[in-house]
């Protein structure tokens, strides 16, 4: 039986994204690693419940280590890194976000009185973001009068229209995040979507995002984590295998001909060095080695 795609059910990963910052919530209870109070609440009854239960807990992540080492701390990081970005965009009034591929990205409802002024608009496809509301109305949280839910199919349709009809301006000063979306879309798909940003965002915008480095069987023991991430995802995940890689020392280059400048780059060990560590400053992990946070701007 063929599996379905992400147009057809919701997303696999972005269940398990939810999952890993649910866990991380109830293990680190603080607001570096573990922020995503609201995680839970796109899992089923039974899983919160069991969640409750340090040693259900533990065995979950063990397990979830098994398969994907590296992962959650990971996704820790990568929640953190976009908290920041988020807030400060919040803190300076940027007229305009948006949540390329918002999955159950819960920032718009987490830091509600933070936001004055400023638009969100969360793109995803119909199914994950349908499941999506679904959630938010059964947990009973409000939805905020500034969030715009606007579905869409980054690889079939036009993100210029899109955005268009959703009630995007081109002329404010836009945040454009794109987290854990990158590495499952068709290279075409990336290009256009940094050639829209650099072509016609406003010239103070700025699109942060993660992506995955190229990996080939002569480099992958030099990262953690990627060989088994690689297996389980074509075991567990072929529905969405990752599509798009950037080749290590390239972003740059690449960024460039596309028409935005790169503004700042983390790679595996800056990212463990500046968001996985405790308050005493013990270091809580490794993450998967291939992935790497940049921001860039129009040119």
């Amino acid at each position: 039986m063929a599996k379905k795609s992400v147009e057809q059910k919701p997303s696999d990963t972005a269940f398990f994204a939810a999952l890993r910052r649910a866990i991380a919530n109830k293990d680190y209870k603080n607001a570096i690693l573990g922020p995503d109070d609201l995680a839970e609440y796109f899992l089923p009854p039974q899983f919160r419940f069991f969640l409750k239960f340090k040693f259900i807990r533990a065995n979950a992540r063990r397990r979830l280590d098994t398969y994907f080492p590296g992962l959650t701390e990971y996704m820790i990081a990568r929640t953190a890194y976009f908290d920041r970005l988020f807030v400060d965009a919040l803190k300076s009034e940027t007229p305009q976000i948006v949540l390329l591929g918002a999955g159950y990205d819960t920032r718009a409802y987490r830091f509600t009185k933070s936001n004055q002024r400023t638009r969100i608009f969360e793109l995803d496809v119909p199914t994950t973001q349908g499941r999506k509301i679904e959630c938010l109305r059964k947990a009973r949280l409000d939805i905020p009068d500034q969030v715009r839910f606007v579905p869409i199919n980054f690889n079939q349709e036009s993100l210029a229209q899109t955005l268009e009809k959703a009630g995007y301006r081109n002329d404010l000063k836009t945040l454009f995040i794109w987290e854990g979306v990158s590495y499952y879309l068709e290279k075409e798909a990336v290009d256009a979507t940094l050639e829209f940003i650099g072509r016609v965002a406003h010239p103070g915008s700025a699109v942060a995002f993660d992506y995955t480095i190229s990996i080939s069987e002569e480099n992958k023991d030099r990262y953690f984590g990627v060989e088994e991430f690689a297996q389980t995802m074509k075991a567990y995940h072929a529905n969405e295998e990752l599509l798009f890689s950037i080749h290590e020392g390239d972003v740059e280059t690449y960024l460039q001909q596309r028409g935005v400048r790169m503004v700042d780059h983390l790679d595996n060990e800056e990212i463990e060095s500046t968001f996985l560590y405790t308050e005493n400053g013990s270091p809580i992990g490794k993450i998967t080695g291939h992935f790497r946070f940049v921001m860039a701007a129009p040119c």
